[in-house]
């Protein structure tokens, strides 16, 4: 759980308390606060649907704490309604409706997750360029005009980022073929992070699938964990997907989803895709 969004729901638990004098509301989830700290999610869901259920007024800080302790449990469908709830609530929330966006997604809803994430530009101008997550929801939501156009803009505010080069790469082939795609493909000159480089040259018709994973394995080799296995695995998946080889997109998205990334948003994509494209294959 991250310290930003404990210290975050502490600072709107204390406003909740001072408004509504609800000190016993405030006890129960002051322990719910604790059991996030200590990694007991599912002792800080019970706090937090106790509040819920014995108290007359909606309190915005139980269903916060509940959709971050549901997402922890992967109770995806839970921590989407209660993330609904809070924007419900706080219709004017750009961070609520990122979170909602982000929650659908996991959830796989993609409509509703472009919708939420549209709704923070609309809050915020400014922060559509940032939103990379609104585009791979694009993706997966088949608006690839819609996430093409915001790949090109986040290379306005993040130029050396070969994720963003290989997820506008997606949705050009996506509409235009694999070959366009290739020529298309948004230039980068450096992404210190291992596999990236060899992602990007890979993607760009110069490079091949086992440089990116000889160049995973020794950096996992030397100590990095499995975050460069991950990704290698992640973005071969992904370049076969929109090569048409089926079979091989899933054999390394299923490799990428058991390399687990805890709280990685994009090993959330790897299960999502996973999900998506089974059900697609049984004809859901």
């Amino acid at each position: 759980m991250s310290k930003s969004f404990i210290a975050l729901a502490i600072v709107a638990l204390l406003a909740y308390g001072c408004r509504a004098g609800a000190q016993e509301d405030v006890r129960l989830l002051q322990d719910a606060i604790a059991s996030l700290r200590s990694g007991d999610a599912a002792s800080a869901a019970e706090l937090a649907s106790g509040q819920i259920e014995a108290s007359a007024e909606p309190n915005p800080t139980a269903f916060w704490i509940r959709a971050q302790a549901r997402t922890h449990l992967e109770e995806y469908a839970g921590a989407a309604q209660d993330y609904q709830r809070l924007a419900e609530m706080e219709p004017n929330s750009a961070r609520i409706s990122l979170d909602l966006g982000a929650a659908r997604f996991r959830n796989g809803d993609m409509a509703g997750s472009v919708a939420a994430f549209e709704h923070v530009a609309e809050l915020e101008a400014h922060s559509r360029a940032q939103l990379w997550q609104l585009g791979i929801s694009q993706y997966y939501a088949r608006d690839f005009a819609g996430c093409t156009d915001l790949f090109e803009l986040h290379r306005t505010v993040n130029p050396q980022d070969v994720e963003n080069s290989v997820w506008h790469f997606l949705c050009v082939a996506a509409t235009r073929g694999f070959d366009a795609a290739s020529t298309g493909l948004i230039p980068i000159d450096r992404d210190g992070r291992v596999p990236m480089m060899e992602v990007f040259a890979l993607f760009g018709g110069s490079g091949s699938v086992q440089e990116v994973l000889d160049a995973a394995e020794r950096a996992t080799s030397s100590g990095s964990g499995t975050g460069p296995e991950f990704y290698a695995h992640l973005y071969l998946g992904l370049y076969y997907e929109a090569a048409g080889d089926a079979a091989n997109s899933r054999t390394h998205i299923a490799k990428a989803v058991q390399l687990k990334q805890s709280g990685n948003y994009m090993w959330q994509v790897a299960r999502v895709h996973q999900e998506l494209r089974a059900r697609s294959e049984e004809g859901r």
